[in-house]
């Protein structure tokens, strides 16, 4: 088969990312290592866990930047050179630099941690994202627990007393400990007030004889986790809980996390469509099976991160998906397939599609005011966006894969007809 033209500009695109690499990445890297030499009084803060990181370093920033000069990573941007870059943006006049760790190899978290030498460390939890590379959440907690382990002994280590694999790590640093969860023993404890959609997650946080009730403008109950390593951490580091409601009422939910984007049809589309890791499934399940809605829509695409048989890990999926929703739509080269293998499982209510384009075809004549549609897939093989963008947009690129690890909101390709 004769590449296209397209194919061939995506070889020699991601080709010279990679040359790029290699000649600017490891002096900026270096000129990152001195700079942070010379930054003696800020205080440095690193933010890891398998869910939720990005959210937590977003409100932690937010919280903190009421009363204090405060820099953070943007985005999910979590890797060695994104470290680098956070720290060229802080001056001597900072007061609280926040910046996202993320890991998906053993010993990642080395050089991280010799480039930020953070002195307050949170984390949120313990999954198994990239198990294939660490074989269980012990080896995963191992790792990610090193951020703890390295704290000075002035430091403060910021842990969620929920999850059994970060509270241990307590026992593994000097530092100062603070805890947070829904657990009585926790010091800093939450009771989720509301999280039914359309309604947005509620919850009263309490410490000590203090508590505070805030609104949030976040979706799911599991971002109560979220909050709460934030208001954790930023209250131990000398912000108010009045601080806390202000920035975290005003905060809006990232795109792709359970992000909200309604149509002028009257759909209104929830997208989960960053990662599916079959771990962390059951927090979009609760959210769909707790949602009012005339019908709830499920589209199920690419799945992540599990042991085992890919086909029992999608049946389970779509036998938790029907309990929670009406329809089910899954998308993808087995779609079809499985879709007709299991569709007694929940008669008439199972659909299945090849391609994404496909997906936005049906979903197009499917559909009516009133419906919640839950987009859950993987952005690196998915690209599920595009079905919801296409509502209201006229989209030319139906690529079957695409190796651009951004959403498709962003691309300029996005109304560039291709289909290869």
């Amino acid at each position: 088969m004769i590449p296209t033209a397209s194919a061939v500009m995506d070889f020699i695109h991601r080709d010279l990312k990679r040359a790029l690499k290699r000649l600017y990445h490891p002096p900026l890297i270096e000129i990152a290592h001195w700079w942070r030499g010379q930054l003696a009084h800020p205080c440095f803060i690193g933010v890891t866990g398998s869910a939720g990181k990005t959210t937590t370093k977003d409100l932690l920033r937010a919280t903190l930047a009421q009363c204090f000069r405060s820099v953070s990573s943007s985005d999910s941007n979590n890797q060695l050179y994104a470290i680098a870059r956070t720290l060229l943006t802080v001056s001597p006049r900072t007061q609280f630099c926040i910046q996202e760790l993320g890991l998906d190899q053993p010993n990642g978290f080395s050089p991280m941690l010799a480039l930020l030498r953070p002195q307050v460390g949170v984390v949120t939890n313990i999954g198994k994202d990239h198990l294939k590379s660490f074989r269980s959440r012990v080896a995963i907690a191992a790792e990610k627990g090193r951020l703890i382990e390295q704290l000075p002994a002035s430091g403060l280590a910021v842990l969620n007393a929920d999850d059994p694999h970060v509270i241990a790590m307590a026992q593994r640093t000097q530092a100062r400990v603070v805890t947070f969860g829904l657990a009585d023993a926790a010091d800093y404890r939450a009771e989720v007030l509301q999280t039914r959609w359309p309604a947005r997650l509620s919850l009263n946080i309490s410490h000590g004889a203090e508590s505070a009730r805030i609104d949030t403008r976040l979706y799911g109950a599991h971002h109560a986790v979220n909050v709460l390593a934030a208001v954790a951490a930023a209250n131990a580091l000398g912000a108010t809980f009045g601080d806390a409601i202000k920035a975290i009422g005003a905060y809006e939910p990232m795109l792709g996390r359970l992000s909200l984007q309604p149509t002028q049809r009257g759909v209104t589309f929830v997208r989960d469509d960053w990662k599916a890791p079959v771990w962390s499934l059951d927090c979009v399940w609760q959210f769909m099976r707790d949602a009012c809605a005339s019908r709830k829509i499920a589209v199920i695409g690419t799945l992540s991160d599990y042991p085992g048989n890919s086909r029992a890990t999608y049946r389970r999926a779509v036998i938790a998906a029907l309990a929670s929703a009406d329809f089910v739509l899954l998308v993808g080269e087995q779609g079809p397939r499985r879709a007709a293998r299991w569709r007694d499982l929940k008669p008439g209510c199972l659909h299945g599609v090849a391609t994404v384009r496909a997906a936005a075809d049906w979903l197009d004549t499917f559909v009516q005011s009133g419906d919640l549609v839950l987009l859950k897939g993987s952005i690196g093989a998915d690209h599920l966006a595009r079905i919801a963008l296409s509502m209201d947009q006229s989209v030319g690129c139906w690529r079957q894969r695409c190796p651009r690890q951004i959403f498709c909101d962003h691309c300029g390709l996005l109304r560039r007809p291709s289909t290869t």
